[in-house]
């Protein structure tokens, strides 16, 4: 018989870790950064196990005297918060006569929020009372690389006008896309993690929600005809207007990508070499942005075109 409170003590600890490793700023601390809601995600979707919210909030309260009141934040804010709303509406009901679960669809649609509310926010703070969010974080990359080029050149690097250039456009890169890229990143957390834990508990025999497949995402008409006006007036757009909708495109296509990987799944299925096939998909899409956006025109395609009925049609002849 389970001791009270044994699992939700470990969650507690484990969670704390994970996140508090950030502070080593190492490999090693990125990983376990990234699998910080993870027990929380394993305490929340667990059977019988209501405490998931409360947990959390005591991880942030242990962190604010174990770190920095803003790491303490940080966690409330990115994980412990959205840790359990997902876990709450995850294991809940839906339908006129709560007979079943709760859509994964509205999920994947609901993760892009707080990063676009806040992406929102954050650019029109500094277009009214500064020179813009895009001029800030290029400022803010040029000190970071300075110092990083002054570390070389302590080495006896001999930075050249090749290696200048190379740089100037890894600078411009990453200002130019970064509240896109730091919203991926941890929408992509939420979502893994979350996958992880089903999957875990499922295992175990103890997960409350029997399904929790990401062949199950589907997305409304509407929402891909925002997508596709917003890649639209990305590519026309110029100046802070711009930099917003350029920004904003990326955060929109995850939901959709999360629907194309459904039918890449949905034909994976559909040979020997499902779990080889995934593993490599996965390892190119993280290293490769184009193959990003070819699972993106899939999941836009499968809304069109209806792709994953054919491919379930085919698995019944």
């Amino acid at each position: 018989m389970k001791k009270p409170g044994i699992i939700e003590g470990t969650v507690l600890l484990t969670t704390i870790f994970f996140f508090g490793a950030m502070n080593g700023g190492s490999l090693f601390a990125f990983l376990f950064l990234y699998l910080a809601p993870l027990p929380l995600f394993i305490l929340g979707l667990k059977k019988d196990s209501p405490w998931c919210g409360l947990v959390g909030a005591v991880a942030a309260v242990s962190l604010y005297f174990i770190t920095t009141p803003q790491m303490s934040i940080m966690y409330l804010l990115a994980i412990a918060g959205p840790t359990t709303f997902f876990c709450e509406k995850a294991t809940s009901r839906a339908g006129p006569s709560l007979d079943g679960w709760y859509s994964i669809s509205n999920l994947c649609l609901f993760i892009i929020v707080p990063p676009t509310f806040l992406f929102v926010l954050l650019t029109a703070y500094f277009w009214l009372y500064g020179q813009g969010l895009g001029f800030v974080l290029i400022e803010k990359t040029n000190e970071i690389f300075d110092l990083y080029i002054t570390a070389l050149k302590g080495q006896g690097q001999n930075i050249n006008p090749s290696i200048s250039l190379q740089l100037n456009n890894v600078k411009k890169s990453f200002s130019d896309t970064a509240p896109a890229l730091i919203a991926i990143f941890w929408m992509s957390l939420i979502v893994l993690n979350g996958l992880i834990a089903q999957s875990i508990l499922r295992k175990l025999k103890q997960n409350q929600r029997p399904s929790f497949a990401i062949r199950e995402v589907q997305i409304p008409r509407l929402f891909v005809v925002t997508l596709l006006s917003s890649i639209t007036l990305a590519i026309f757009l110029n100046g802070e207007l711009g930099y917003l909708v350029t920004n904003l495109t990326p955060i929109l296509a995850f939901p959709v990508i999360l629907a194309g990987l459904g039918v890449v799944h949905m034909l994976a299925d559909k040979t020997k070499y499902n779990g080889s096939i995934l593993f490599f998909l996965y390892l190119i899409i993280t290293f490769s942005r184009w193959a990003a956006i070819l699972v993106v025109l899939v999941g836009i395609a499968d809304h069109f075109l209806k792709l994953r009925n054919k491919v379930q049609a085919d698995n019944l002849q």
